[in-house]
C-alpha cells in the first residue's frame, strides 16, 4: 500500500480540496497496515467512495481511504457479494442482466456500492437496507474484521450506524429473492406509467429500470456535467401541528401522511415556495429542475456551499418552521 500526500479529495461538487495524505485500499493486510499507522500517529481519517454524497473542506488535516475491492460473486444461490469499489449502477446493471430483483428502483444512483448503505440510499420507495443480509468490515480503531447483520446496521432514513464509525466497507452482502414483487407504487412512477400508457401486467425490472433512469435523468442533472451531491436536503419529519401555516397553507405542500400525525415533508416543495427570497451566491445556486439540488460552477469551496444551505434552512425555518437537515456528509 502506497501513501499518498496533498492529494485532491474527489467530489461530486467539485470543490477545491486536499487531503494530508491518501491510501487505496486492495487486501486485509493493506488494513492492518492502514490501521497501525493511523493510530501510532494519531491521524483523523476519512474512509471516501466516489465522493458523491460529501462537502469537503479546502484542506483535510488527516489520512483520505478510498477501497479497491472489485469483486462480484455468489456466496451461495441467495446471497450476492459485492466489493465496495464497485459502482452503484454496474451492480443495478448487474442485477438485470441476471434477474436479480430489487434493485431497479435505485437505478442511476451515483457512487460506489460501500457507500450505499451508510447513508441507507433510497429512491422511488425503495431504500437499500431492504436488501442487504449483512456487511463485511473492518475496524480500524480496533484493527479486526467484523461481519455485521442487517439489524447490528440500525438503518434509519437517509443514515444508519454506519455513518462517521471507524468501519471500513470490504464486501456487502445482498440478499436474493426470486420471489419479491416489483415496486411501482411511488407516484412519479405511476404517473410516467399512465402517461405512457404501461401496465402492472406488462412490468419487468428491466422496463421498471428504465422508467426510474428516464424520470431521474428528466428532473436531476449528471454530477460529471452539472456539479452537485444530489438530493441536499433531507425531508423532513415532524408533527403536522408544530407547521407554520401564516404564509402557506398545509394544501400548498407536498406531505405523506405518517403515525400519531407525524408526517413527511417534500423538501423540494418548501425550497419551490421560497426560491426568490435565496441570497444568489458567485459559485452555488439551485439547479433549475429541481429545488433539492445544489450545484456549483467549479469554483466554489465548502464554505460558500454552506453558506449558501443555510440562508435556505434559515429561511424554510422562519416561514415554514421546519429544519431542513443536510444530506450529504460535511467534512471537517
Amino acid at each position: 500500500m502506497i501513501i499518498k500526500k496533498n492529494e485532491p479529495i474527489i467530489n461530486s461538487l467539485k470543490l477545491k480540496s486536499l487531503s494530508k495524505e491518501s491510501a487505496l485500499i486492495s487486501n486485509k493486510a493493506d488494513l492492518y497496515f492502514l490501521s497501525e499507522h493511523i493510530n501510532k500517529h494519531n491521524l483523523e481519517y476519512l474512509i471516501l467512495g466516489e465522493g458523491t454524497n460529501i462537502v469537503p473542506p479546502e484542506f483535510y488535516d488527516g489520512i483520505v481511504i478510498r477501497s479497491d475491492y472489485k469483486n462480484i460473486s455468489y456466496k451461495s444461490p441467495d446471497i450476492l457479494t459485492v466489493g465496495s469499489a464497485v459502482n452503484w449502477d454496474d451492480l443495478v446493471k448487474f442485477s438485470l442482466e441476471n434477474d436479480i430483483k430489487g434493485f431497479e428502483n435505485l437505478s442511476l444512483i451515483p457512487g460506489s456500492v460501500g457507500a450505499s448503505p451508510i447513508q441507507n440510499i433510497g429512491a422511488y420507495g425503495v431504500e437499500v437496507s431492504s436488501l442487504i443480509s449483512s456487511i463485511d468490515c473492518f475496524d480500524i480503531k480496533n484493527s479486526e474484521l467484523l461481519k455485521l447483520s442487517n439489524e447490528e446496521c440500525n438503518f434509519k432514513y437517509r443514515s444508519s450506524d454506519l455513518k462517521n464509525s471507524s468501519l471500513f466497507i470490504m464486501s456487502i452482502n445482498f440478499k436474493i429473492d426470486s420471489n419479491r414483487k416489483l415496486n411501482s407504487r411511488y407516484q412519479s412512477i405511476q404517473n410516467y406509467m399512465n402517461i405512457n400508457e404501461i401496465d402492472d401486467a406488462s412490468l419487468t425490472a428491466k422496463t421498471l429500470a428504465n422508467i426510474v433512469s428516464n424520470i431521474r435523468r428528466s428532473v436531476l442533472p449528471n454530477h460529471h456535467e452539472i456539479f452537485n451531491a444530489g438530493s441536499f436536503f433531507k425531508n423532513p419529519i415532524l408533527h403536522k401541528d408544530h407547521i407554520d401555516q401564516k404564509t402557506f397553507a398545509l394544501d400548498s405542500l407536498i406531505i405523506w401522511e405518517l403515525e400519531n400525525n407525524m408526517v413527511k415533508v417534500g423538501a423540494a416543495r418548501l425550497i419551490e415556495l421560497i426560491r426568490d427570497k435565496i441570497s444568489p451566491s458567485e459559485n452555488v445556486s439551485l439547479f433549475d429542475k429541481h429545488s433539492l439540488v445544489v450545484i456549483t460552477n467549479g469554483k466554489a469551496n465548502q464554505s460558500e456551499v454552506l453558506a449558501y444551505a443555510k440562508n435556505i434552512q434559515d429561511i424554510v425555518f422562519d416561514i415554514f418552521n421546519i429544519k431542513l437537515d443536510i444530506e450529504p456528509n460535511i467534512i471537517t
